[in-house]
């Protein structure tokens, strides 16, 4: 009887354990996931972030890249803020013309979900920016 009791106690410590470790893992791989899914990085955030993954990036190369990319930041600012305001407008245009499409109902949808990306959108920016 003791065999068997002690057979049922390492068994139910086998099991406590490989719980920890595919608790670990899982919690990794939320982690991660979290990382690059829920953060979502802005532009230059994400395009250095494949760079890095993708080259496998030294950290002497990685510092050079980042200066590099900061180096340019004013001027790629510079050029977006006189493309914006003709991009928002082609945007406008898109999306009415969209709209003309659908049927109130889906007009409704549509707006909403506009509506939702800009939220997600700020969050995602303001995120970002801490």
């Amino acid at each position: 009887m003791i065999p068997r009791r002690f057979g049922a106690i390492g068994l139910l410590l086998a099991i406590f354990a490989l719980g920890l470790v595919a608790g670990g893992v899982g919690l990794r791989v939320l982690e991660r996931s979290r990382a690059t899914a829920g953060r979502h990085p802005s532009g230059r955030e994400a395009y250095f972030a494949r760079l890095t993954t993708e080259l496998d990036l030294t950290a002497a190369q990685q510092d050079s890249l980042r200066a590099i990319i900061r180096r340019n930041e004013p001027v790629m600012d510079s050029m977006w803020q006189d493309i914006r305001p003709r991009f928002d407008s082609v945007r406008i245009t898109m999306r009415n013309e969209i709209r003309a499409q659908l049927t109130p109902d889906q007009q409704r949808k549509y707006t909403e979900m506009l509506e939702r990306r800009e939220r997600e959108f700020r969050a995602r920016r303001a995120a970002n920016r801490e």
